[in-house]
């Protein structure tokens, strides 16, 4: 699946993503607005810690296997073939806190992404069932509580929640501004350099670039690498 646009966002849910993503800073004690650039990644475990949220990674994550872990009761028989989905990341609410589990098999960065991606959820969605696995990546056909629709806007809120989570525009501008020597740098070394100083994918650091109009538009170049990095 491409990454939605931004764009493509009401300009009040992006004003809410932004106004999250301020507090999370906030409570870290971190200057959000810094000119000077970054000198490595978003201290995303400890933004969970300031939210009171858990990270835990679970090999070859399913429903069912998070059901396991967590000592969860079973669920109902027309939701045991989305048990059996593989997933990337799954937010879990409980009265002694909120889990964030992540397959423990995907690279860091993509785990990375799937944490800031399920954070959004947790902060920008509020489920109707507040305890349990949370439905986000369900459709009302197959035991969930949204519509095809209603799934797209969600998913693209939690996208467009972790990009600006994971690079802040702030971060990104100052050190672009510090890159080439005067010199014009290729869209490509900008995007491996940022993806590894940030830790995220050189696919996501592409698209920020672009979107942030720092460079020219490599959709193409970004969709090429889209099979090792999808949605959470």
């Amino acid at each position: 699946m491409a990454a939605p646009a931004e764009g493509k966002i009401a300009p009040s849910r992006m004003d809410l993503i932004h106004r999250w993503i301020a507090e999370a800073f906030r409570r870290l004690g971190v200057a959000l607005r810094a000119t000077a650039p970054p000198t490595g990644p978003v201290p995303l475990t400890r933004i969970l810690e300031a939210f009171h949220i858990t990270l835990q990674p679970v090999p070859g994550l399913t429903r069912g296997k998070a059901r396991e872990f967590l000592r969860l009761s079973a669920v109902e028989e027309r939701l045991a073939e989305s048990e059996k989905s593989p997933l990337a990341g799954l937010m879990v609410t409980r009265p002694a806190g909120s889990v964030v589990l992540v397959n423990a098999q995907d690279i860091l960065t993509r785990r990375r992404f799937t944490v800031a991606h399920e954070l959004g959820h947790h902060l920008l969605h509020q489920p109707r069932n507040q305890q349990g696995i949370l439905r986000y990546d369900l459709t009302a056909e197959d035991g969930g509580n949204l519509s095809g629709e209603e799934l797209g806007r969600i998913e693209a809120e939690a996208h467009a929640f972790a990009a600006n989570l994971l690079m802040p525009e702030s971060w990104v501008r100052a050190w672009f501004a510090q890159q080439g020597n005067g010199t014009v740098i290729s869209p490509g070394l900008a995007a491996s350099r940022l993806a590894t100083l940030l830790l995220v994918s050189r696919q996501a650091t592409i698209r920020r670039l672009a979107d942030l109009g720092l460079t020219a538009d490599a959709t193409e170049d970004a969709a090429s690498e889209e099979a090792g990095d999808g949605d959470a």
